[in-house]
């Protein structure tokens, strides 16, 4: 064989399967994927040594002719190429916008590996923007981990995402899980108008006149999970009541409650949400000193699930200063997780001064994530005799990196005394 045709050479397995599947190289099986029924071609020997359901397909009791085309209708080409990629490669390129549909196929086909995969990148990228349309797929797939981190993630910081689009075309059970948690850390108020809003929508859904009788009658239940009795009594007397949603009879009882004549409602609780557990101060320094602009860099691991929130930032001692923050936070592979952009008008008799993301990242138990801070400023402070390990003591102890160095930069000194976190689950 000459050089020309010696492709191999010096390639690994991977590599070879890669090309192999690239270039479409000695196929001997074919799909028709997807609804245009797009041709696409395998090799029987991989897709054998790699699954179940493939064995079962092509060589098992499920096998049809050897020359007959399959039909996989309900995966689409480019998720269909992602699964064989990874088969042929055990590597393909998963992103949040191609996750669900991945993970479905790589469930259907019994890819364990894939199905992982699929998972961690959902799990760590949830945003406020994304995370209601994730947990509607979840909930659809049955992937009931990923929707408790959703679900989760929503209860912990609801404010935007309660009163975007996506929350209004979540399914009522789904709604009803959000509201009646008692870890679901926002007003009533909020809580009120999100749900009024979704009733809106799920009208439109059902082709019917937005009304309040048509609103009540898809809220049902729902609507007993929202705690009207803690709502101020100006915006239940503005919002709810000119709603039109409460019957005859509960409004009375509401007027009767707010009064002050009866100490309970039927049906509606009466009692403030916990809000689940609060955010809390990892302490990293003592006294501080003077120093000047530059970057520093925080390295560290949490023993748990958690949300990092931002940073507690050191004040300086001159009046009339400026702090230009940049604030960016990264995992391991060098994926920005969560940045922010803050101007801090600095008065020296306050020592100190946060800075929150505005979308906070959810930090995953035992993985690496870098918190990366510039400043700007003519002067600022920074902490001295730092602590590697710093403990929450609470019924649920988180540990921010409990082995090794804190910072991967400097651990004596440091511009950041503080991490702000709010643990997610109970994992």
């Amino acid at each position: 064989m000459t050089a020309h045709y010696d492709w191999q050479a010096n390639k690994t397995l991977s590599e070879c399967n890669r090309h192999m599947l690239n270039n479409e190289i000695a196929f001997d099986v074919y799909f028709l994927v997807g609804e245009n029924r797009q041709v696409v071609g395998a090799h029987r020997y991989v897709l054998v040594s790699r699954s179940c359901v493939f064995y079962a397909m092509l060589i098992g009791p499920m096998a049809g002719k050897s020359d007959e085309k399959i039909a996989i209708p309900d995966i689409e080409n480019e998720v269909f190429q992602h699964m064989l990629e990874y088969i042929y490669c055990e590597d393909t390129k998963v992103e949040t916008k191609n996750a669900i549909e991945i993970l479905y196929s790589a469930r259907k086909y019994g890819i364990t590996g894939l199905e992982e995969k699929c998972r961690r990148v959902l799990e760590h990228g949830l945003t406020t923007q994304n995370v209601c349309n994730i947990l509607q797929e979840a909930d659809k797939f049955d992937e009931l981990t990923l929707k408790n981190k959703c679900l989760e993630y929503i209860w912990h910081q609801p404010k935007d995402i309660l009163r975007s689009s996506s929350f209004g075309n979540l399914s009522a059970s789904l709604v009803k899980e959000i509201i009646q948690s008692d870890k679901l850390d926002a007003k009533e108020e909020v809580v009120f108008d999100a749900a009024l809003q979704w009733s809106e929508q799920e009208c439109l859904r059902n082709g019917v006149i937005v009304s309040p009788p048509n609103q009540r009658r898809y809220l049902g239940g729902i609507l007993y999970y929202i705690r009207i009795p803690v709502l101020e009594t100006g915006y239940y007397n503005k919002t709810v009541v000119k709603s039109d949603i409460l019957s005859i009879e509960e409004k009375k009882s509401m007027q009767n409650y707010f009064s002050g004549v009866m100490k309970d409602v039927k049906r509606f609780r009466t009692d403030k949400r916990s809000k689940g557990e609060n955010q809390t101060l990892h302490w990293r320094f003592g006294p501080v000193n003077c120093m000047h602009n530059e970057t520093t860099a925080i390295a560290f691991s949490s023993s748990r699930e958690v949300f990092i929130d931002g940073v507690e930032l050191d004040g300086t001692g001159y009046d009339e200063e400026h702090y230009d923050v940049f604030l960016n936070i990264y995992d391991m592979d060098n994926q920005e997780k969560a940045k922010c952009k803050e101007k801090i008008a600095i008065n020296k008799k306050k020592q100190s001064y946060q800075v929150k993301f505005p979308a906070p990242p959810i930090v995953s138990k035992g993985f690496t994530y870098t918190i990366i801070l510039k400043i700007q400023a003519e002067h600022r402070y920074y902490g001295a005799s730092g602590r590697s390990n710093l403990n929450k003591t609470d019924s649920h102890p988180a540990y921010i990196n409990p082995e090794g160095e804190f910072t991967r930069l400097i651990v004596k000194k440091d511009q950041v005394p503080a991490i702000l976190v709010r643990p997610l689950s109970d994992s």
